[in-house]
């Protein structure tokens, strides 16, 4: 299980440098910079939500 885990880390990592450095992403949206608030809550969210799910399943996993 833990190899499942540490895998989907290094695909979501991957997926992360892959988006920060395509030529979209380079050049850059006015209109996402210009709702920021709205951006960070989405992300916040969505943060929150992978806490929750990883530790439930860490839980899960140790019970």
């Amino acid at each position: 299980m833990y190899a499942v885990i540490i895998i989907l880390v290094i695909i979501a990592g991957i997926g992360t440098l892959w988006v920060g450095a395509s030529k979209q992403n380079r050049t850059g949206n006015p209109n996402y910079d210009k709702r920021t608030t709205k951006n960070i809550v989405g992300l916040t969210v969505m943060y929150a939500a992978s806490v929750i799910v990883i530790s439930v399943l860490v839980v899960m996993i140790l019970d």
